[in-house]
Formats: C-alpha cells, sequence, structure tokens
C-alpha cells in the first residue's frame, strides 16, 4: 500500500485523492484526536506556553504540564510513578538504558515490536527471542540466564495479529531474584482493563517487577510516550536514561492536550463501553465470514486471503464502494501482506454492517473470478455512505 497522501482525516474517516471513505484504519482506539475538548486544550496552551521547551527537561525544559500529566497517568493506570518520553518508541529505549546495568539479558517475544528490541541491543543487553506468547519458552531462558539478571521484554497487544501477551506467566517465568518483565502497552492503554487502564490492570497485577511503557498517540489519541513503574524505577530513569535527559520533551501544549483527554477517559465511561460493543460487534461480523479473530476486546482484526490479486481486488473493490481498509505489510502479520481492519469507538453500527457487507459481496465474486470484475462493482446499488467528516 505505500505511504498514503492523505488529505484530512477524522476518527472515522479519509480523504485520498479527493474521495471521502469511511476508514477502518490506524489506532485511534477512542477516537479522541479530533475530540474538541482535546483541540481546544492543545491551542489554547501552545497561545500560553509555546510550541516547545527548546530544551531539556533536566536543564530549563521541564513544566508543571509535564509534571501534571505524569502524575495523572500513574494515577490512573495503577503505577507509583510516571515519567515522559517523546514517544512511544523513546520510552522503550530510556527504559533499556535504565535496566540494562541489572539485567544483562533480555528475552524478547518473537513478534515484540521492533523497537523493543532496538532498545535492548542499543543498551548494550544480550538478547535472546522465546517463542511468540510462550511463558514457557521465556522461562527456559530464565533459568539459563538468572544468574545475570534478566528483563522479559513483551507487547501487550500485538499491533500485527491482535495477540494478547500472557502477563502473568511471564512474571512467573521471571527468576526469583533480578528479574523484570516489561510490558509495552502502546496498544494495551485505553483498550484494556477497567476504564481503560491498560493490560496490567486488565491481568490484575500489582507488581514491583512490572514496568510499563506505553504511547500517548494511539488509545490517547495525542503523542507522547511514557515510562511507569516504582517511584525508584522511575527515578531511575530520570538519573540514568540519557535518551531522556539528552532530548527535549514533548511540548507542554500537547502535554496538556494529553491531559485533557486523559481527563475525557475518566469523566466519559461510555467511552470504553462504546468501543467495546463496536468490537463485538466487528467479531460477530467477521466470524460468519469464516476470518480469524483476536482475543475478545482487541480492536485488531487481521487476515490474509489467497492468492494475492484476490486481496488486491478485494482492497479496490471497498475502496470504490466507499470504504477504506488497509491492506498491509508489516512485520508479525498472518502474510507478506495483509488486511488489518480496525475498529474504534466513534464507529456506528451503519458503518461495520456497511463494511462488512462489501466484504462479504467481494470475497464471494473473487473466490472464482480475479480480477474483481468492473461490471460487478458498477452493478451494485446500496451503498453505505461515508460519514460526515468530523
Amino acid at each position: 500500500m505505500g505511504r498514503l497522501p492523505i488529505e484530512f482525516q477524522s476518527p472515522t474517516c479519509v480523504r485520498l485523492e479527493g474521495r471521502d471513505l469511511v476508514a477502518f484504519a490506524g489506532c485511534n482506539y477512542l477516537g479522541l484526536g479530533s475530540h474538541p475538548r482535546v483541540i481546544a486544550a492543545l491551542t489554547d496552551a501552545a497561545r500560553r506556553l509555546g510550541l516547545s521547551t527548546t530544551a531539556s527537561r533536566e536543564t530549563t525544559g521541564n513544566s508543571l504540564s509535564h509534571e501534571a500529566l505524569e502524575a495523572e497517568l500513574s494515577a490512573f493506570m495503577g503505577q507509583e510513578a510516571a515519567i515522559l518520553a517523546a514517544e512511544g518508541y523513546t520510552a522503550n529505549f530510556m527504559a533499556m538504558q535504565t535496566l540494562a546495568p541489572t539485567n544483562r539479558i533480555a528475552l524478547i517475544d518473537a513478534y515484540a515490536h521492533r523497537s523493543l528490541r532496538h532498545a535492548a541491543i542499543a543498551a548494550g543487553m544480550q538478547v535472546f527471542d522465546y517463542e511468540h506468547l510462550s511463558a514457557a519458552s521465556a522461562s527456559s531462558f530464565a533459568k539459563r540466564f538468572g544468574d545475570e539478571g534478566v528483563a522479559i521484554l513483551t507487547d501487550s497487544v500485538f499491533a500485527a495479529d491482535g495477540a494478547v501477551a500472557p502477563l502473568r506467566e511471564l512474571l512467573d517465568a521471571l527468576p526469583r531474584q533480578r528479574g523484570t518483565l516489561v510490558v509495552d502497552d502502546c496498544h494495551g492503554f485505553c483498550v484494556l482493563g477497567p476504564s481503560g487502564r491498560g493490560s496490567v490492570a486488565a491481568a490484575g497485577i500489582n507488581d514491583p517487577r512490572i514496568v510499563i511503557t506505553t504511547t500517548l498517540a494511539k488509545g490517547l489519541g495525542c503523542y507522547g510516550g511514557a515510562v511507569l513503574g516504582t517511584k525508584a524505577f522511575v527515578r531511575s530513569v530520570q538519573d540514568n536514561a540519557w535518551v531522556y535527559r539528552s532530548s527535549t520533551p514533548l511540548p507542554p501544549a500537547m502535554a496538556e492536550a494529553c491531559r485533557e483527554a486523559l481527563r475525557i477517559l475518566r469523566e466519559d465511561t461510555t467511552l470504553v463501553d462504546t468501543l467495546r460493543a463496536n468490537i463485538d460487534g466487528m467479531r460477530q461480523a467477521l466470524f460468519l465470514l469464516g476470518l480469524p479473530l483476536p482475543p475478545p476486546g482487541v480492536p485488531i482484526f487481521t487476515f490474509a486471503l489467497s492468492p494475492m490479486e484476490r486481496q488486491e481486488a478485494i482492497h479496490e473493490h471497498l475502496k470504490h464502494r466507499g470504504y477504506f481498509a488497509p491492506l498491509i505489510a508489516y512485520p508479525g502479520g498472518p502474510a507478506d501482506r495483509y488486511f488489518r481492519v480496525v475498529v474504534n469507538a466513534r464507529h456506528d453500527a451503519r458503518q461495520i454492517d456497511g463494511l462488512v457487507r462489501e466484504l462479504a459481496s467481494a470475497m464471494d465474486v473473487t473466490r472464482d473470478h480475479l480480477p474483481l470484475p468492473a461490471s460487478m462493482i458498477e452493478a451494485k446499488d446500496s451503498v453505505v455512505a461515508p460519514a460526515t467528516m468530523s
């Protein structure tokens, strides 16, 4: 699919090449990225605080906005403390630079986000892959290297296939001494757990050996990242993570936008409920089409159809009918190229039903006809019009 020349977007629509399409793409799981209150918080803060601190936080680049957001994030996610990162990728570098002196071994889920691997290697840790989602495989490595200090690194929800990591079992796999479980919660924060508090809360875990990294750009719809854990660990990040100490933080205005998005999430209990209802609706519909499903509660639906020409035909059919369901090439998915359909809290039943109806129609035709006949596309007369751009 390549880079897209998106001209305009909302939580449920994109404009491509002058056409408005109902979009089931990206990671704006709660639709907060364009919420009027969030936009207003950003613009008001930009007027007061400018576009950048122009300096690192440990010199003259700190602000009350940064500190308030850290306190609010840690309280919401049930952790003792938090420290902000420029974005989610950087958060993993901050965590690994802090862990490396005492955790020389990094055990990484084979399908984990590359930022975890890159961060561990850059920090000088010795890296081993354990089998995807296998706590037994991680435990085997941990027993071999327990005396050297072990960090187990995993995504909470895997972006490419929607799988959910077995966090309790991975925690049990740690050596009793010198062990840390790092959970990259980029796709679990605002999605899993009570009121969207994340994967660790969803698993009911309260353990000082856990470090959480996350982005503020997916579930929260803003920008930035964070590392969360005990007060002692976060203080160690502040003192020892040079990617934090030597870089300019996210703009204070963006911190204020994140605070407003988090405030909306705390106040509006219907947001996460609506997301989960939409997930259930999509699951039921795709199940009837015989397509693979992620675990319950996950908004990411990935599937591959063969041959490749069939996928291309279906993708083009959906675009012609007014729907954008990305056909992507991204590591960790079910094939070299595959569909990644994402539902969020702002989609309505009509949009979901329309996508599934057109997908079912295209799948049926392409079982025996490749490429999809233009006559079939033009003959359809029940297009579901894209929603208003909002």
